[in-house]
């Protein structure tokens, strides 16, 4: 098990039992099956964003919180090696963490890279705030609203994430890309659900 499915199962359970969820309830609130959140709490399995963006919203949690272990630091940075950084892999390709957890941060950043034929999701999702997707190699099919923009490397796309948005790779090659994810603190149940097979 690598160290952001550790981190990712005890947080989702301890937010499980915090909120007083049975695993049986929280799957029924999540519409997810007892089994999919029982896999993901033992560290097994590779979970896919949209999933777990519906674990985070049925806590009410912003996803992010999930994959945060300790204390909030108390210095007005957060510094990050490239070695260091959380990765996991998930259906669709990986997806790495970029540095988090200032106090109050409504500001994400992910590293996100889809396989040949990976995608974020197989229907669309949606969140509160703002993402802006910045193509860093091969290209990627990214669609909102029911429309289709083709990020390659360079190129950058601002959403309105509350609109229906999901990524995809029909190409033969891995693509890359750096999400920026902001939420406004007023909807705080938000999380970075950008990757699956």
């Amino acid at each position: 098990m690598d160290r952001l499915a550790r981190i990712l199962a005890t947080r989702l359970r301890e937010e499980r039992r915090r909120k007083r969820l049975s695993l049986r309830k929280l799957a029924e609130l999540s519409a997810l099956s007892p089994t999919t959140i029982h896999q993901i709490e033992a560290g097994r399995g590779s979970p896919s964003l949209a999933t777990l963006q519906s674990l985070a919203s049925t806590l009410g949690v912003p996803l992010a919180a999930l994959f945060e272990s300790g204390p909030a630091p108390s210095e007005p940075a957060v510094f990050l090696r490239a070695g260091e950084r959380p990765r996991t892999r998930t259906p669709g390709g990986s997806l790495e963490r970029l540095a988090t957890g200032l106090p109050g941060q409504r500001l994400r950043g992910l590293l996100v890279t889809l396989a040949p034929g990976g995608d974020t999701g197989e229907k669309p999702m949606t969140h509160p705030g703002h993402e802006l997707v910045f193509g860093l190699a091969g290209r990627c099919l990214y669609e909102v609203a029911g429309k289709e923009h083709k990020v390659g490397p360079g190129d950058s796309l601002l959403v309105d994430s509350r609109q229906p948005h999901r990524g995809r790779n029909p190409g033969r090659r891995e693509a890359r890309l750096l999400l920026v994810l902001y939420a406004p603190d007023e909807e705080p149940a938000w999380m970075e659900r950008h990757t699956r097979r």
